[in-house]
């Protein structure tokens, strides 16, 4: 069975929100029937890059980090989820049924990453 990853190199990202924008511009304003409802133009974004800084003023060092969904092996928005909301395909992506997920909205703190928020 094939499984898709995704690799971002971390020591490269420099908070450009590229990736931010790449998810945003297939996403906005466009839906993907049985895969997902369109991305918000307002808060929570697919791709969060978080931010941490270490140190202190003169010499502050400050990384970037990607965060999305994890595609968990063993995910807990799974066995969360009521009526098949949330599904694992063969190859490993994780998908949310817009519709069958309506109303679940416990689905949130089910995920480790916070990678699934209330619309």
């Amino acid at each position: 069975m094939k499984k898709w990853n995704l690799i971002v190199d971390v020591g490269r990202c420099h908070n450009s929100n590229n990736c931010f924008l790449s998810v945003a511009d297939e996403y906005q304003r466009n839906e993907h029937p049985g895969y997902s409802a369109e991305m918000p133009l307002h808060g929570h974004r697919w791709i969060d890059v978080k931010k941490k800084e270490r140190g202190q003023a003169p010499m502050v060092d400050v990384a970037y980090l990607p965060t999305m969904c994890m595609h968990c092996d063993d995910a807990p928005c799974i066995a969360a989820a009521k009526d098949d909301a949330i599904k694992k395909r063969d190859d490993g992506i994780v998908i949310i049924d817009p519709v069958k997920a309506k109303g679940q909205k416990y689905l949130v703190d089910s995920c480790p990453y916070g990678a699934i928020w209330w619309n």
